[in-house]
């Protein structure tokens, strides 16, 4: 029977990975690839990006292997690494409802706090709220590229406008949100920070 996959990886295998054990490496990234996989394409829209930076981490985790701690939270150590490559070399591609949406669905998976979590809820209620009073167009732009994944050029041909006009609608759509979440952005830094996922 096939091993599961989201039980958390043994500290006698960290310990392994640390001493420079490649088959205690396998084993790390058959755990963790896929979730790290899922994780960068949910912020990015782009499963090419995706697989970028997924193949990045565990580069960036084999160089870095032995500043691990066996003692520590594994999982928060991986993702937070993850989290860091999306946002220092793709901030232009992520932006802060999809962390709230990420962040949110990561503290009810794992049952935290539930006034954190019923914050979150109502954070996300705002940026629904915020999508729904879009214009039209922006709305229907901003929707299919950021909730349904399709590229500028799909966009594009089922709209019938042009590239240069997606871009324009996505920009100011995400303007409007940022606008929406500016008063809330000091309680996603310190929610994400209490659980491993750091915002800068």
């Amino acid at each position: 029977m096939e091993a599961n996959k989201n039980a958390p990886v043994s500290p006698l295998t960290i310990q392994a990975f640390k001493d420079g054990s490649e088959k205690a490496f396998g084993q790390i990234f058959h755990d963790y690839s896929d979730r790290i996989f899922q994780f960068a394409q949910h912020f990015l829209n782009n499963r090419g990006d995706a697989d970028e930076i997924c193949q990045e981490v565990f580069v960036k985790l084999w160089e870095s292997r032995k500043a691990v701690d066996p003692a520590a939270n594994f999982n928060a150590y991986l993702f937070t690494i993850t989290r860091n490559l999306i946002f220092n070399r793709h901030k232009k591609k992520v932006h802060e409802w999809a962390y709230l949406e990420h962040l949110k669905n990561f503290l009810k998976e794992n049952t935290y706090n539930t006034e954190q979590t019923v914050m979150l809820d109502e954070l996300s209620e705002i940026v629904d709220k915020a999508i729904r009073a879009m214009p039209e167009k922006r709305r229907i732009v901003f929707e299919l590229s950021r909730m349904q994944g399709l590229s500028h050029k799909e966009i594009s041909e089922k709209l019938n406008i042009s590239t240069k006009t997606i871009e324009v609608h996505i920009s100011l759509a995400l303007k409007d949100l940022r606008i929406v979440l500016k008063d809330y952005y000091i309680i996603l830094i310190l929610l994400a920070h209490i659980h491993g996922f750091p915002f800068e």
